[in-house]
């Protein structure tokens, strides 16, 4: 890979982690211990508009600059306590969440876009619901009673975001990976 394919990656990389930062901020409060942001949508997002290794780095930068004490998480929280706390078991997902919604660009088949968009949430629910029991000491029952509410609602998130990106994804994916005449010029 050349040094200016390079330099555009990280570039994309950053914005999009600023993106995933931005929309983490966005609060609507619930009556339970997490609230719904536009974080969900963002990493969708970020899946949707760059390839898998882009989502994975953007969210892995998004989780070791909160790990490291930049403010970029839910209300401008930070530092191991967010990760290992009630709602880290979902930020500690969002990697293997975003590489797997990029793969849906890669497969033709809409069934199995599907089963991937599916993969993907129950992963990250799966993940987020463990460490919230574990960590508040909460009833399985009731907390996967709690996060089907989140749940439910990240699957018309998903299905926007992925619909919006269908038109933009072709001219961004140009900029990103630019074919080998255009990169020499």
């Amino acid at each position: 890979m050349n040094r200016a394919k390079n330099i555009r990656r990280i570039c994309i990389t950053a914005l999009f982690t600023a993106l995933i930062t931005a929309f983490s901020q966005i609060p609507v409060p619930t009556p339970f211990a997490v609230s719904v942001t536009l974080q969900t949508f963002a990493i969708a997002l970020t899946a949707f508009l760059t390839d898998p290794k882009i989502a994975f780095a953007a969210n892995l930068c998004y989780i070791c600059l909160g790990a490291a004490g930049v403010p970029v998480f839910y209300s401008f929280g930070a530092g191991a306590a967010t990760v290992f706390g009630p709602s880290g078991g979902f930020i500690l997902a969002f990697p293997v969440f975003a590489l797997i919604l990029a793969l849906m660009f890669y497969v033709n088949k809409a069934s199995i876009k599907v089963l991937l968009a599916a993969l993907a949430l129950t992963i990250l629910y799966a993940a987020g619901t463990a460490q919230f029991i574990i960590v508040t000491d909460s009833a399985a029952k009731a907390a996967i009673k709690v996060f089907s509410f989140y749940f439910i609602k990240d699957v018309p998130v998903i299905g926007a975001a992925y619909f919006l990106c269908g038109r933009i994804r072709p001219r961004l994916m140009k900029f990103i990976q630019p074919s080998s005449q255009s990169a020499r010029k």
